[in-house]
């Protein structure tokens, strides 16, 4: 799982390749590699950012945090391999836990000073909510604009081209 992230921070064509295969993702064209990989990319480090742009989230230098999220859990990741997919299960779920490791320095690198006003607060709570409604929402398969919607469909497309 680790040796994925080492790989995509390389991006070395033949580092893709490799990064695709531990994925599972084989016969592909160097352009479909590429693509793969950005779409993941995406997924992985452009999911954590606030309206501003500003990163909350960093995959390897906030390993030592979610690494102990881990651990409560069982799972050490440094010893064990877990598929890319249960970890973006349980990362995405330790995101969710108020009590987390991760989930704390996430929110003191969010905090803001609350506004004096009630009614700006209370329109600034609004906002955030549907943000997250429309993060959590389940979307129609085919209108998506989530990466990791995008790259699967991109993959069963290309999966059924190389069939033919």
């Amino acid at each position: 799982m680790l040796q994925i992230f080492d790989l995509m921070n390389r991006g070395t064509v033949e580092d893709v390749k490799k990064s695709c295969n531990l994925l599972g993702l084989e016969k592909f064209s160097n352009e479909d590699y590429q693509f793969i990989l950005n779409e993941v990319a995406k997924y992985i480090f452009d999911t954590q950012q606030q309206n501003s742009g500003e990163r909350t989230f960093d995959l390897n230098l906030d390993y030592k945090y979610y690494f102990v999220d881990f651990l409560r859990l069982g799972i050490n990741l440094n010893k064990e391999d877990i598929s890319w997919w249960e970890f973006d299960s349980i990362l995405e779920s330790i995101f969710l836990d108020d009590k987390s490791t991760i989930s704390r320095v996430m929110n003191y690198r969010l905090y803001e000073k609350p506004p004096k006003s009630a009614k700006m607060q209370e329109e600034k709570e609004h906002k955030f909510r549907m943000k997250m409604k429309m993060k959590y929402a389940l979307t129609i398969q085919n209108n998506s604009n989530n990466p990791l919607e995008r790259l699967w469909n991109y993959v069963e497309k290309k999966a059924g081209d190389n069939k033919a």
